[in-house]
């Protein structure tokens, strides 16, 4: 498996590692062959770059920095917490940011955690 620019993506490659959108679901599966209509697909959605297999490389496994998991959670929480944010604000602005600052410190630790190898 190889890692490879986007917009240097030609017809038929196939992909290496699925594709997911912000959410965390999959916009393309892995072993999909790509059609120039995705790559433009990708480029528009500014994804940089993509995992493809190449049998030169098939013995190079790629680990990710964090899991799908913790990278799903991660943006769930960020995401309901600036919405709680903003529907708040008015309302008690001050106690919105202290629980806003709760959560993002126990999703950094996650993270850190992650990195450094500990199940939190």
């Amino acid at each position: 498996m190889r890692l490879a620019f986007t917009e240097s993506l030609r017809p038929g490659a196939r992909l290496g590692k699925n594709i997911y959108n912000e959410r965390g679901h999959i916009l393309l599966c892995e072993g999909l062959p790509l059609t120039q209509k995705m790559i433009n697909r990708l480029v528009s959605l500014n994804i940089p770059f993509v995992y493809l297999q190449d049998s030169r490389t098939d013995d190079i496994i790629p680990m990710p920095p964090a899991s799908g998991k913790l990278r799903r959670e991660v943006i769930n929480t960020i995401e309901t917490t600036f919405l709680d944010m903003k529907n708040k604000m008015n309302l008690a602005g001050s106690f919105t940011i202290e629980q806003a600052n709760v959560k993002f410190i126990q999703i950094v630790r996650n993270i850190m955690g992650e990195l450094k190898g500990i199940k939190s």
